[in-house]
């Protein structure tokens, strides 16, 4: 994929994506069960490690037109990176239970990153 200049419909899409990302995440969290909140962290970080495969995955399939490079901006960088939150992440990881949950967060994202990466370049854009 190429490299292209700054603008700031690019910085739009990614700012944009990020809200939306970062709501659906905070969302996710206040609907919650309080006595799972050690594990919704985890959950957001694979599904969001599945969700950026695909758009990868579909990115990949059109190739580099201005269509696939907002997908990537609008999805991969802002829905998803706001979605994510692997600083969070990092601070739960601190004792040798959030260890083991961080390790099987990371094994379990990355089985899923490479799912969604499958399905998204198999699918018709």
């Amino acid at each position: 994929m190429s490299r292209t200049a700054f603008s700031w419909p690019h910085l739009g899409l990614i700012a944009a994506g990020g809200a939306v990302g970062t709501a659906l995440r905070a969302g996710i969290i206040a609907l919650g069960d309080p006595s799972w909140a050690w594990l919704s962290i985890p959950l957001i970080n694979i599904v969001g490690a599945f969700g950026l495969g695909i758009v990868t995955g579909l990115a990949v399939r059109m190739g580099d037109v201005p269509r696939s490079r907002a997908l990537r901006q609008f999805f991969g960088a802002g829905v998803m990176g706001g979605f994510t939150t692997y600083s969070t992440f990092a601070v739960q990881s601190v004792d040798a239970f959030s260890l083991l949950l961080a390790l099987a967060t990371v094994v379990a994202g990355t089985l899923a990153a490479w799912g969604g990466l499958v399905l998204g370049r198999r699918s018709r854009s």
